[in-house]
């Protein structure tokens, strides 16, 4: 006895669900959708065997395109609540050869096509055929050739479910004989068939668990990225790793502030070149007597030191601050006051007096 499972669900609007993205999720691909403005993007997903559209007889050619085919739908729907699809999953047994998958998945389809139903499947396998599965996006309103017209109300009852688990049971068991497998598959509960069993419980999806191995798929890519060992991590000088683009980035901008050209800094000299320059002239201006004149001739080395009279402590103080800047009183020697090629001020020349 091979494995039996169906299930029958509902896409409905009133749990928040968008039968766009339900479509591109099944398909693996990458779908507009018109109601959420964006793009339900599951594109990439390599455990997607097959899919593909059946339509009933009579239906537009546009229906055959996967994106205008769910939008029309969700445009078709005003209710807040609506019922948007209805979706048959069911596992394929392990008995059931890979090339058959394809011929049974669209024998299921055409079931529910000639019963006026657009019928979307997709077949989903992770390569290891743990769980071979099918999906399958029911339309629920009847197919006219202008659109959609009004809700089929066959598939609202549990008549629709039982029918559903019959017609798996007939498919399978058809594709099992035809492959030369003795196993069948039973939809018939154990209680019908009055047997001592636990029934199994359908795991079903765990969110964490696609969670978490989205996270891992994320690290292989991150580890099998094209970057060589060079892209890796260096110390710093205190032990901290920083990655090579940052200390790229952190050397260009030090060169960037080698090669600017920055404005000389102009450091004032201490004191007042005002009060140093009264001083000086109040010292040239005193009035000398022939013996004094006499005395500064005979001594020209002592130029200082000639006069009897010291000048007051306020003129000392003044001078002993500006002993290193008499020069600016000379026009024809600039040297003291011009800045150095590197911008910094040079302090005057002490011998030159």
């Amino acid at each position: 006895m091979a494995i039996y499972h169906l299930n029958v669900k509902n896409i409905s609007r009133g749990d928040g669900r968008s039968v766009v993205a339900a479509a591109a999720y099944r398909a693996g691909e990458v779908l507009p959708n018109d109601a959420e403005e964006k793009l339900s993007d599951f594109g990439g997903r390599r455990d997607v065997i097959a899919n593909g559209i059946r339509l009933p007889v009579g239906a537009p050619e546009w229906m055959a395109d996967r994106t205008t085919l769910w939008n029309a739908v969700e445009l078709a729907e005003r209710r807040h609540d609506a019922r948007l699809a209805k979706e048959i999953e069911f596992a394929l047994p392990r008995e059931l050869p890979h090339s058959t998958w394809l011929t049974v998945a669209h024998a299921m389809a055409d079931a529910y096509t000639a019963q006026g139903f657009v019928a979307d499947f997709a077949i989903h396998d992770d390569g290891t055929q743990h769980n071979p599965h099918v999906h399958i996006l029911l339309t629920t309103r009847v197919v006219t050739s202008e659109g959609f017209g009004p809700k089929i109300r066959s598939a609202d009852g549990r008549q629709f479910i039982t029918d559903a688990r019959a017609t798996w049971e007939r498919v399978a068991n058809a594709a099992l004989k035809a492959a030369g497998v003795s196993a069948v598959i039973d939809s018939r509960s154990y209680a019908k068939r009055k047997l001592d069993h636990t029934p199994g419980q359908h795991r079903g999806p765990d969110k964490q668990e696609r969670r978490a191995k989205r996270q891992r798929q994320r690290e292989r890519e991150r580890m099998t990225s094209e970057h060589d060992d060079r892209d890796l991590p260096v110390p710093d000088p205190d032990g901290s790793p920083i990655h090579p683009r940052e200390l790229a980035a952190a050397e260009g901008r030090m060169l960037s502030d080698l090669e600017r050209e920055e404005p000389p800094v102009f450091q004032e000299p201490n004191g007042d070149p005002t009060a140093a320059q009264q001083v000086i002239e109040r010292q040239n201006s005193r009035t000398l007597t022939d013996d004094d004149a006499a005395a500064y001739r005979l001594a020209p080395d002592d130029t200082l030191d000639w006069l009897n009279s010291p000048i007051s402590s306020q003129d000392e103080t003044v001078l002993e601050r500006w002993e290193n800047h008499l020069d600016w009183l000379d026009a024809s020697d600039q040297r003291p006051s011009a800045p150095a090629g590197d911008g910094s001020w040079q302090e005057p020349d002490r011998k030159h007096r």
